[in-house]
């Protein structure tokens, strides 16, 4: 009799929650919006339910459960080849194109049309909208439907471009913080750029996550050494190959680096739509012999790129269109498998990397020369690199843990039900 009573409370306090998102892995070692990927299986663990609504892309599965997750993807154009508004790059950078920017309309009516039909399908208790638009936004304009209470999760990238050229943006993005329930960012600077753009003071920091078991000090990275003749010491850069990466000026930093280490080597893991152009940019400064190109890589190889280097950098800048990191997730990926970082001062990046513990350095967005200065100092040192890698490993434990990020989630959505 207890037993059943016992059980039966578990089963009323159990929550079903719906991510709503712009995108998600399309398979197990994808990378688009892994992110999200790693919340919602963090969630999953904990006993929350979650059903995830997500763009459809060819050849994908409308419905599939990945690691717990129950993933639906909602099919916005006919016939499925045409759907080239989500995915990689990123739709910051697809809708620069004209038939991508066509895309948006059917794109957002594809996306409350699914998501009201699983919430209806699965009693949905919270909805919990990453990015403010359009997923918040269209969850905010079809309440009166759903009546379900709304978490907006903010990443930054819409709230800094708008803040800074697009005013109906801006206006739209103000109107959707508002009217959210909740209202978390990813960084300081994510949420100051929200409360500068809607007044809204009551909005919670809570960090991306990283999971401690995959990226840790145990990886081992001699095979990757192997498969690209890296000898020597190793930077390495992760992330998509776009202007607000700042790739471009890790490149320029090389001959610099090389001149005073002879033996050093850059590896560049990611795709995008610069990487012709800086392939082009490392031939004109004679350092292609000294840098690779990966392209993308699984999820399970990841960890052993980070323990292939000796440093890690992520030399972000704020693009032509007021883009840029809204936190640089990657860097704490580093710090987790236990490996120096330089970081660069802009967007979330700044609010939360802190020089005064002693697991890296934060320099000014494309300065080039400071870079190659920093890069040198750590890896002339090899005394630093250990005492900045054990703090960075024990920095990432402490505050970026998925089991708490999760937890914090948690929390909120428990305070909305």
């Amino acid at each position: 009799m207890f037993l059943e009573s016992h059980l039966e409370e578990l089963e009323a306090e159990t929550l079903n929650v719906l991510i709503l998102g712009t995108g998600y892995p399309r398979f197990r070692e994808d990378f688009s919006n892994v992110y999200l990927h790693r919340l919602a299986v963090s969630l999953v663990k904990i006993g929350v339910k979650v059903q995830v609504v997500a763009p459809h892309a060819d050849g994908l599965r409308k419905e599939e459960v990945m690691d717990g997750v129950h993933i639906h993807r909602f099919q916005y154009m006919q016939p499925e080849k045409l759907q080239t508004l989500a995915y990689f790059p990123g739709i910051p950078e697809n809708i620069k194109i004209p038939f991508n920017k066509m895309q948006a309309i059917p794109f957002a009516v594809s996306m409350a049309k699914k998501m009201l039909q699983i919430i209806k399908r699965f009693e949905i208790d919270v909805v919990n909208a990453h990015w403010a638009f359009p997923p918040a936004f269209l969850s905010i304009l079809t309440k009166p439907l759903h009546r379900r209470p709304i978490l907006t999760t903010l990443y930054g990238v819409e709230l800094f471009t708008a803040r800074n050229k697009y005013a109906g943006l801006k206006r739209i993005l103000s109107w959707t913080i508002i009217n959210s329930d909740r209202v978390v960012a990813i960084s300081d600077a994510t949420r100051n750029s929200a409360v500068e753009i809607s007044a809204r003071s009551n909005i919670e920091v809570v960090p991306y996550g990283v999971d401690m078991e995959q990226f840790s000090t145990e990886s081992d990275g001699a095979a990757i050494r192997r498969r690209y003749d890296l000898n020597g010491h190793v930077i390495l850069f992760c992330g998509r190959l776009v202007e607000r990466k700042g790739v471009e000026y890790l490149i320029r930093a090389m001959p610099s680096v090389i001149a005073n280490i002879p033996d050093t080597s850059l590896l560049v893991v990611g795709e995008g739509p610069e990487k012709s152009r800086l392939m082009r940019l490392a031939v004109s400064l004679g350092v292609r012999d000294r840098i690779t190109f990966a392209g993308s890589v699984s999820n399970e190889d990841l960890p052993k790129f980070y323990a292939a280097c000796d440093v890690f950098v992520l030399p972000a800048i704020i693009d032509v269109y007021g883009d840029t990191e809204g936190f640089g997730i990657v860097l704490v990926e580093a710090m987790a498998s236990g490996k120096p970082v330089i970081g660069t001062r802009v967007g979330g990046i700044s609010s939360w990397f802190d020089e005064n513990e002693a697991y890296g350095f934060l320099i000014e967005q494309k300065d080039q020369i400071n870079l190659s200065k920093k890069i040198v100092t750590l890896l002339n040192d090899d005394n630093m690199r250990k005492e900045f890698g054990r703090n960075a490993r024990r920095v990432a434990e402490s505050r970026f843990s998925f089991s708490k990020i999760a937890e914090m989630y948690l929390k909120t959505f428990r305070e909305l039900t």
